[in-house]
């Protein structure tokens, strides 16, 4: 399963909600007909998180700056409310297939990033800068600051992810 947004509100009277969409395109997440939603930080008393809960998707658009999205058999607010802070997920085998050497986010978070004479870290996150990706990696030195390399085809090499590494043209000395 694939992270794909997060509720943070309601619209209307409704039953709408107000999401965050962590799609490139943010109105994309509509695109996908059944939304596993998931409450955030609460637990069984067993100590087991909370299970996803299946919803099939009636309607999502955007709205203003916003995402806004009616759930089947979400038809009030006071419904809708609870799903405030819930985790939105989807099969990973739902996502489009990309093209060759196209990668979505949650295949490079974890990679071991080298250059072509040591080990520089691992990618912890990315993060949009407008002008292009930028990979966020734990500093193989203790100790250290995260090591940010651009994620454009000058600095990344090359991405295997069989053997979870990523080959770049980047000297960790570049940002001091």
């Amino acid at each position: 399963m694939i992270e794909l947004g997060k509720v943070v509100g309601v619209w209307g009277v409704k039953g709408w909600i107000k999401l965050h969409s962590y799609t490139r395109v943010r109105a994309d997440i509509g695109t996908y007909k059944i939304w596993y939603l998931q409450s955030s930080g609460k637990q069984h008393s067993a100590g087991k998180s909370e299970q996803r809960t299946a919803y099939e998707v009636s309607s999502c658009r955007q709205q203003g700056q916003g995402i806004v999205a009616q759930l089947k058999n979400v038809a009030c607010r006071d419904i809708a409310e609870r799903l405030i802070g819930s985790k939105i997920w989807v099969p990973e085998n739902d996502l489009p297939v990309l093209t060759d050497g196209e990668y979505y986010w949650h295949q490079l978070i974890g990679l071991s990033v080298e250059n072509k004479t040591q080990t520089i870290g691992t990618i912890r996150t990315i993060m949009e800068t407008g002008a292009n990706d930028v990979l966020v990696c734990d500093n193989i030195e203790q100790g250290k600051e995260d090591v940010l390399i651009p994620y454009v085809a000058t600095a990344v090499l090359s991405v295997d992810l069989d053997k979870k590494i990523m080959k770049v043209d980047w000297d960790p000395s570049y940002l001091e």
